[in-house]
């Protein structure tokens, strides 16, 4: 699946797209309940409190590290955001998301934001979520020529970042092993916005075994390529992996680049309730979008991430601390 869905990237699909009819409620939720026949919904929260300094902060720690998996060898910088009170000497253990900026961006953009983190420490801090640590690298190979290949990335996800990170810090993989990582799947998720949407797609057909929830933002890939459904692809792929999956797609407006492509993709999954059943309920269903009216600008995911966490889709209940 790889292959097939590294040629697939688009962003606005040939395919007729229905109106969108909003109405923003007293709440400040964006309720869009005409898109396919289907609700959704997009809350906004309160920026002058979430975006504010939290008195209890986390912290980002940049972490340096040398790919072997290349034509040659490449120097690489990721991002770690660890929640308040994170003890390196604790027993405590945290759920990871991992997080793809945009073409042109870099692992600084999201979680180098200070509005950003600020909004992370709200949602730890309040209660909405519970404590996570985010792990922000590049599929980049080469920033400064912005080189990609996707293929020899999963390997670099797999033997290199996620052992550096998880054998670092406190997740919920015994061990930074395959058998650590595939027994602690449900305890991993996997995001990224625009560019990062169409990898984190791409990573869904080659680690759905180790991550089983996934977060594409503003970006889709073409339905159909050369007479086959490349939906069909991530169906086989889910036929192949044991265990639970959730896919939480979100896009902006029709301002937004990916509004087609992302509206189109959405009406196609919701049309298929044996794999994408619908709605926001872990075990019942396995796929919700979330239409926003924001523009195209990686600095939206902390609001999408924003109603995931409110929609509770993201990690089941962990398992009893060791």
């Amino acid at each position: 699946m790889r292959k097939v869905l590294a040629a697939l990237l688009i962003l606005a699909l040939l395919i007729p797209v229905l109106p969108v009819q909003a109405e923003e409620t007293a709440a400040g939720e964006l309720d869009l309940s005409d898109l396919a026949g289907v609700p959704t919904h997009y809350r906004r929260y309160d920026a002058a409190v979430f975006e504010a300094e939290d008195e209890q902060p986390g912290t980002v720690v940049k972490m340096k590290y040398t790919t072997e998996k290349y034509d040659k060898p490449y120097k690489k910088t990721l991002n770690v955001y660890l929640p308040y009170g994170y003890d390196e000497n604790g027993t405590e253990r945290y759920p990871v998301l991992y997080f793809f900026h945009g073409r042109g961006c870099n692992p600084d953009t999201l979680i180098g934001n200070p509005q950003t983190k600020n909004a992370f420490d709200h949602m730890i801090s309040s209660g909405l979520v519970r404590p996570f640590i985010l792990v922000s690298p590049t599929y980049y190979y080469d920033m400064r020529k912005q080189l990609v290949d996707y293929d020899r990335f999963v390997l670099e996800m797999r033997e290199e970042i996620m052992p550096l990170v998880e054998g670092t810090y406190r997740t919920w993989a015994q061990t930074p092993d395959e058998a650590g990582f595939r027994a602690s799947r449900e305890q991993r998720a996997i995001s990224g916005f625009s560019m990062g949407s169409f990898t984190t797609w791409n990573l869904f057909g080659s680690m759905l075994d180790v991550s089983a929830t996934f977060l594409p933002f503003s970006g889709a890939f073409s339905l159909i390529e050369g007479g086959e459904t490349t939906l069909d692809s991530i169906r086989g792929t889910i036929d192949a992996v044991e265990g639970d999956y959730f896919i939480y797609m979100a896009c902006g407006g029709e301002e937004d680049l990916a509004f087609e492509g992302c509206s189109a993709l959405a009406r196609e999954m919701r049309g298929d309730e044996e794999y994408f059943s619908y709605g926001t309920q872990r075990g019942s269903s396995h796929f919700y979008y979330v239409q926003s009216d924001n523009i195209h600008q990686d600095l939206t995911s902390r609001y999408y991430l924003y109603n995931a966490f409110l929609d509770g889709v993201l990690w089941p209940a962990p398992p009893a601390q060791e």
